[in-house]
């Protein structure tokens, strides 16, 4: 039954929270063996066995691990669930932000925070209020519409054009391949298709090496130009160095928000005394931001490798093993968090791990809480009259807690 977590169809019917509940329950760690994955290319079929791994499942497991990167390793086999296939595809995820340990972590995020940081995020604001008001007029005129393709992927990718300077009717071609990217297992993004992934990085990093070469030669304020010019302890990035972060932000900024505003949607649209309670009382918006980050966590999880034989929360784990830290289920313990299930836009102390916690913890999350508010806010009183139309369609992912379609109807009740 355990392997049912690690199977990316088990999340087309939503996140099996009551699964990881009656696990959690039991213990703080379990062990989750993996089912088979089926990759495919013109080279033929080959079908991917994992080792298993064990499911950290507790706020306070989930935090210990976070916090000991010498013992729980992003960079030994990946952050990611499904191992390298071999030592160049390792070497190349090494290459990502999330991929890496101290000390190189430490020197690239050095010069990430450089770039993105609060003031430039600041400066945002009005764009971002501005994008959200009128797609939430459009959907009011239009009284039906899918929250996803219309709404909730629509104001990221205004975001991310305007933070790296981007043509707006570019920003679909981010959709197309963070869709991709992220959504491999899904049948609709290729169902597992190597040769379609590959195509999809081959053409983001075209894209990125042109912007680059382009920022270079007329640099202008935009976070695009500083990512161009940026520099690392007197070295330029390399291009690999440039596509590869360049990527992870166009990705982490698009996915993750879309899939939290239109989950905002979804909740809200099924909690009509919370959303008349934000309606009725706006102080309530940084608690209510929070409050959807518990209940969604976009990203329900990342993997870490055991670098040394070590206990975590009691459980001996040996050295080489996958753990993986599930926000899913840390952000619905009820050791933290009083009657976890329940929303509760009002809930204090909230102490999420939505956006992780320790060496990693989230470079967006200024970000993401701007969009969700510009979002909220912009909708206003028309979310009293927030209805679904028809069923939601969710992402098949055990990484990404997504929706592909969300039909509403949003106006005044």
């Amino acid at each position: 039954m355990n392997s049912l977590l690690a199977d990316p169809a088990t999340y087309a019917d939503g996140v099996p929270h009551d699964h990881l509940a009656r696990l959690r329950e039991q213990a703080p760690l379990a062990w989750v063996d993996e089912p088979d994955l089926v990759r495919h290319s013109s080279a033929g079929r080959t079908v991917h066995r994992g080792s298993g791994y064990w499911i950290a499942l507790t706020h306070a497991a989930v935090v210990e691990a976070s916090r000991r990167p010498e013992s729980f390793s992003s960079s030994a086999r990946g952050a990611f669930l499904v191992d390298p296939r071999t030592r160049s595809d390792l070497v190349q995820a090494r290459q990502l932000l999330v991929n890496m340990d101290a000390p190189q972590h430490s020197k690239v995020r050095r010069l990430v925070t450089s770039v993105f940081t609060p003031r430039a995020v600041a400066r945002l604001v009005d764009g971002v209020h501005r994008h959200a008001r009128r797609l939430a007029d459009t959907l009011h005129e239009r009284g039906e519409a899918d929250a996803v393709a219309d709404f909730a992927a629509e104001l990221p990718l205004l975001v991310l054009a305007d933070l790296l300077g981007l043509p707006p009717e570019d920003r679909h071609l981010l959709f197309k391949w963070s869709n991709y990217l992220v959504g491999f297992d899904d049948p609709e993004y290729g169902g597992g298709d190597v040769e379609a992934y590959r195509r999809t990085m081959f053409e983001a990093f075209q894209y990125a090496m042109a912007m680059r070469t382009e920022r270079q030669r007329r640099p202008t304020d935009d976070l695009g130009s500083l990512l161009a010019t940026a520099q690392v302890d007197g070295e330029r990035l390399t291009d690999r160095e440039y596509c590869n972060f360049w990527l992870l932000l166009v990705v982490a900024g698009n996915e993750t928000t879309r899939h939290l505003l239109a989950n905002t949607l979804l909740l809200m649209s099924g909690h009509p005394a919370e959303r008349r309670r934000l309606i009725a009382d706006p102080a309530l918006m940084p608690s209510a931001v929070d409050e959807l980050l518990r209940m969604i966590t976009p990203i329900m999880q990342f993997r870490r490798t055991a670098t040394h034989e070590t206990t975590l929360a009691g459980v001996r784990v040996q050295a080489g093993q996958k753990v993986v830290l599930s926000y899913a289920a840390a952000n619905r313990d009820p050791a933290v968090f009083a009657d976890a299930d329940r929303l509760d836009l009002g809930r204090d102390p909230n102490p999420h791990l939505a956006f992780g916690i320790g060496p990693h913890f989230c470079l967006g999350s200024h970000l993401a809480r701007l969009e969700t508010t510009a979002a909220l806010a912009a909708l206003g009183p028309r979310l009293d009259g927030l209805a679904l139309t028809a069923p939601p369609v969710r992402l098949e992912s055990n990484f990404v807690n997504g929706l592909k379609s969300l039909p509403i109807r949003c106006g005044q009740p």
